[in-house]
């Protein structure tokens, strides 16, 4: 099937401007654990002056594995129901 690059770009976009909501949301609800969680998943740890390199533990390689694949898959999920809900109005 092809795809429709009009419908794929505003499913794709709307995707994001949602995923974006729901982490700004995060962040102004939970600001420290926002902090620690973006530190595990870039490998470093969030300082207030400069960002320092930190150890790569198993646990921390877990838990940012675990929630990428959880983003990646809520991401996907929310992008196919709208482009879908996109292509059936055709």
């Amino acid at each position: 099937m092809k795809l429709n690059t009009k419908k794929f770009s505003l499913a794709a976009a709307l995707t994001m401007a949602i995923i974006y909501v729901i982490c700004t949301v995060f962040v102004a609800i939970f600001p420290e654990a926002a902090t620690k969680i973006l530190g595990w998943m870039i490998h470093m740890t969030l300082g207030d002056d400069i960002a320092r390199g930190q150890a790569i533990t198993f646990g921390g390689f877990f838990v940012s594995l675990v929630q990428l694949v959880f983003y990646a898959s809520l991401s996907a999920w929310i992008f196919s129901s709208l482009y879908n809900k996109f292509i059936s109005k055709n």
